[in-house]
């Protein structure tokens, strides 16, 4: 097993998209004390796990308020550091960075009618790119995050997640659709951490049904220029992975309506906005 992880002319035998689960369910076993001994290199944990393979053309806009269309909004992961968020619009807290609102409308495909009543739930990294719910310290280091995640993660139906280990709850939240099938959020615009790009988590709810986990990602120039020039974000510039690298984009076949065009300039204390509508198909 150890053999074939690090072998560079077996691993390609194993699609991309599938080796993140292998080597966290592969490793869930062994004691951390062995683990230092059997992946000794960071670059190699970044090419197991953080290597994709995704087609850039396949991520297209997300439709926007105004808008008289829509699309089926593809589905992602909703990755190991979800739990229940509370339910209000401002989801700061104490967080620094630029002020964000964000606008969704859930509508149902195809005929693009509004869901009123849909939980939409988001959650997502602050400036520095660290969660709410676990150490801070961990999402700046993929060893560190790999360590963390074996330790503490659980798999269930081939998805890691892990239980939170703090109180802090900033940057998640959740709202009810009005009449018209909208929410809006106030946040700060995201960072980034080790071996994704910059992203947002949406859960929609009916009932007691989920509809739909995806995640909203934005323009590679945009982020960048808001991380080599504004603060706090400036403190680990531009960041490192791209959109054809990401392992989240590599393991689905589309990525509809999860592009999220930003309006307003990175400035100090400058509000920027975004909007998307959220296509599902409901029974």
């Amino acid at each position: 097993m150890g053999r074939f992880l690090l072998n560079p002319k077996l691993s390609p035998i194993m699609k991309k998209s599938n080796r993140r689960k292998f080597l966290f369910g592969s490793l869930g076993g062994l004691g951390v004390g062995l683990l230092g001994g059997w992946i000794f290199r960071r670059s190699i944990i970044r090419k197991l796990v953080f290597d994709g393979d995704f087609d850039t053309s396949l991520l297209n806009a997300a439709p926007i308020a105004g808008d008289d269309f829509c699309v089926l909004t593809s589905r992602q992961v909703e990755g190991p550091v979800y739990f229940p968020s509370p339910e209000r619009r401002d989801i700061r807290e104490d967080r620094e960075g630029l002020p964000f609102d964000l606008e969704f409308q859930v509508v149902r495909y195809p005929d693009c009618t509004p869901v009123p009543g849909a939980v939409v739930e988001i959650w997502h990294c602050d400036a520095e790119g660290r969660y709410s719910g676990y150490p801070e310290e961990i999402f700046r280091d993929v060893w560190e995050t790999l360590l963390f995640g074996i330790k503490h993660g659980k798999m269930t139906d081939g998805e890691m997640h892990i239980d939170p280990t703090t109180k802090d709850r900033f940057l998640r939240g959740l709202q009810r659709t009005d009449e018209n099938g909208w929410v809006r959020f106030t946040t700060v615009f995201p960072g980034w951490y080790e071996g994704r790009v910059p992203h947002v988590h949406a859960k929609i709810l009916l009932g007691a049904n989920e509809e739909l986990n995806t995640q909203f990602y934005f323009d590679t120039d945009y982020c960048n220029r808001i991380y080599t020039t504004q603060a706090p974000y400036d403190k680990y510039g531009e960041f490192p992975v791209s959109m054809k690298d990401d392992i989240v984009l590599a393991e689905n076949p589309t990525a509809d309506g999860l592009l999220l065009k930003v309006e307003g300039e990175p400035a100090p204390g400058q509000a920027l906005k975004a909007s998307a509508r959220i296509g599902i198909k409901t029974a």
